[in-house]
């Protein structure tokens, strides 16, 4: 090799696991999209994922979850409306920034019959509850461990509705957006 000269590793692209083109990952709406790079000896690889992911709980798991959420949230939470639910793994700004978003607040609180909302700490996250504000914590990490152990993100959202849908949400800081994207 003559100095100033680089071996140029290969470049590989991936949208879910599913190997694509360089165009094709160009194309991805970065909005909706995360990127992870991981570099090896031999190349480096670009692997795209979608910020939502949608699934359907079987009703074993829903019962328990809203079981769950029921007794962390207490009386008001309602079974019939959809959820959804915050979850911080920090105690940052950003959770009182969120608690306090009026905009946020008053769209949940109009569509009270539909929808309600809590913010949710981690068992590690140093969050202490101000059920004024809607923050409560999940001592028993349960949320994390079903929803979100393998994110890298400090802040996740989950929407959980009556009919046993949800929609993961992995990385977003706006909780309007996340809101955005929920409702139908």
């Amino acid at each position: 090799m003559i100095y100033g000269q680089q071996n140029k590793k290969p470049t590989y692209f991936y949208f879910e696991n599913q190997k694509i083109s360089k165009k094709q990952f160009k194309q991805l709406d970065k909005r909706k999209v995360f990127i992870k790079e991981i570099e090896n000896d031999t190349a480096l690889i670009k692997t795209s994922f979608l910020h939502r992911k949608k699934a359907k709980l079987d009703s074993v798991s829903h019962t328990q979850i809203n079981t769950f959420l029921n007794k962390i949230t207490g009386s008001n939470f309602n079974i019939e409306n959809k959820t959804m639910i915050h979850l911080y793994r920090k105690n940052t700004k950003e959770l009182y920034k969120d608690s306090k978003h009026k905009k946020y607040w008053q769209w949940i609180k109009h569509n009270s019959h539909r929808y309600q909302a809590y913010l949710i700490g981690t068992k590690m996250s140093g969050i202490q509850e101000d059920k004024a504000n809607h923050i409560y914590l999940d001592n028993y990490d349960l949320l994390e461990n079903l929803f979100f152990k393998d994110s890298d993100f400090e802040i996740n959202h989950l929407l959980i509705k009556p009919n046993r849908e949800i929609y993961v949400y992995f990385g977003l800081t706006d909780i309007l957006n996340v809101l955005d994207w929920s409702v139908d």
